[in-house]
Formats: C-alpha cells, sequence, structure tokens
C-alpha cells in the first residue's frame, strides 16, 4: 500500500504527465497479474522492473484484505488535480482533495488494520482531512515555490490575504488571524476523528493514534514560531515524539478500558 500510494504520488511531483499517470493507473489497478502474458505463459524470471513488483505486491495486498478498488482509484484521481496546478476556490473544494489524497489512504489501511464495521469510515474521512490539512499548512512555503496554492482563496479573500501576500511570505496580522482560523478547524476535525481509533482492531490503534496524535503537534509547532510557514517547515523533534509516546499509549490503554466497561454495562443480564 505504501509503494502505491508513494509511486502515485512520486509520479506527479517529479513532473509526469496525465498520460503516464493514466498508463499507472492501468497498471496498478489491472486485475490481471502483471507479468502474465495473454497466452497464459509468466515472463522469464529477472525481468521485472520496481513498478511491476509494486504492483504484484499491491494486487496481492487488495485480494488478502478485501480493499475496495475504488479507494485506489480515487486516490489516483487526487494526486492527478495536482498536474493542472493547485487551485481550491472553497473550503469544500479543497476537502475533496484531501479526501482523495488522504483519506483515501486511511480508509485502505482501515482494511489491512481491521475495523468494526462501517461507522468507522467517517472518522477515517476526518483523520484523513485533518492529517492533509496539516501538511497544507505547514508546506505553504513549498507548496508555492512548486507553483500551487491549496489554502482557499475564498478564506484568504476573507481576511484581506491574496496570492500576492504568499508570494511574499507575509506574517502580519491577517495572516495570523487567517492561520488561527485554519488551525482551530483542523484540531476540531482531529478530535472528532480520534475516537473512531478505538473502533480499529486493538493491534493498530496505538499506530494510529501515535501518527494522528504527533501529526497534530505540528500545529502547535507552527504557532510556537510565528505562523512562519515560508522560511522553516514545521516539525516535531525525535526527542518530542519519545516523549509523547508514553502518554498516547497509556490513553489508549485507558480507552480500551473504558470501551469494555461500556460493553459490559449494556449487555443483558443473564436470567438465573
Amino acid at each position: 500500500l505504501y509503494a502505491f500510494c508513494r509511486i502515485s504520488d512520486d509520479l506527479v511531483d517529479g513532473g509526469g504527465s496525465r498520460a503516464q499517470l493514466d498508463k499507472w493507473r492501468r497498471q496498478a489497478l489491472c486485475s490481471q497479474v502483471p507479468g502474465t502474458l495473454a497466452s497464459g505463459t509468466t515472463r522469464v524470471p529477472g525481468t521485472w522492473d520496481e513498478r511491476e513488483l509494486v504492483t504484484l505486491a499491491w494486487a496481492d495486498a487488495r485480494a488478502r484484505y478485501r480493499i475496495p478498488v475504488r479507494y485506489a482509484e480515487q486516490l489516483i484521481q487526487g494526486v492527478g488535480r495536482d498536474l493542472a496546478g493547485a487551485r481550491y476556490e472553497t473550503f469544500e473544494d479543497l476537502a475533496a482533495y484531501c479526501y482523495g489524497v488522504a483519506s483515501t489512504v486511511g480508509l485502505m489501511s482501515m482494511h489491512i488494520i481491521g475495523f468494526e464495521g462501517p461507522e468507522a469510515i467517517p472518522y477515517a474521512v476526518k483523520l484523513g482531512v485533518a492529517l492533509q490539512l496539516t501538511n497544507i499548512l505547514r508546506d505553504v512555503g513549498e507548496d508555492w515555490r512548486m507553483g500551487r496554492l491549496y489554502l482557499p482563496r475564498t478564506e484568504l479573500a476573507a481576511f484581506g490575504l491574496a496570492e500576492e501576500d504568499i508570494a511574499q511570505g507575509c506574517t502580519d496580522d491577517r495572516w495570523q488571524r487567517f492561520l488561527a482560523f485554519q488551525i482551530e478547524r483542523t484540531r476540531h476535525l482531529y478530535a472528532e476523528a480520534l475516537p473512531g481509533v478505538a473502533m480499529l482492531h486493538r493491534d493498530g490503534r496505538f499506530a494510529i493514534a501515535a501518527a494522528a496524535e504527533l501529526y497534530r503537534d505540528i500545529l502547535d509547532d507552527i504557532e510556537a514560531h510565528g505562523g512562519d510557514v515560508f522560511q522553516r517547515r514545521a516539525y516535531v523533534s525525535n526527542w518530542g515524539k519519545l516523549r509523547r509516546l508514553p502518554g498516547i499509549w497509556w490513553s489508549q490503554q485507558r480507552g480500551r478500558w473504558a470501551r469494555r466497561q461500556r460493553k459490559k454495562r449494556s449487555a443483558p443480564m443473564n436470567e438465573e
């Protein structure tokens, strides 16, 4: 799954064309085992290239974990939007992009980890959007230098900002108010999404919770440096991660205990 997503993303970021992305989509989502010819003969060992090997492993993972192919199609459609140069008028437009490039990854991962049922899906969607919004806020300067601006134009305008301000790396009061609004909304999405971690299989909960919590901490680092996302890239240090992990692990243990207690209370009493 990671290799499939990595190749899809790198193909676009590396200057690939629409035709190349379409070719990768057909290759990566082909129902036929890669390397098998129409006659039924198999390619000679040692002649596989890297993408064919990824395609083979990815086809096996999709079948093994029953990953809906539609999610993979949506991811490729999502990364393909960057080929046209990223510009989004409204938050709704941006959220749809975030779903395509991030929520789909969470939904596919959820099938590998295991989850309770369809009620877990909205939580995964919101977490993916929150993670991608964090990426977007962290990488404003870097994205601008690549010719991309993901921040909703209507919301920039509402705070008196324009593309020229982004080009100049503006961090005045207008930017501070705009950024505070974006961060607050993103934190709200994290808060709404994290309860869904309890719906995952117990073996995968800590990993997902840790990824979400540590990514959320990037927002704190942005604030701690005055909202300057033009000259520096916000991050959480290795020491900061290590310091946070025990608390995240403990919160997951407490959440599991509370969940068991709720189940016990809701279970019907056995009649004598």
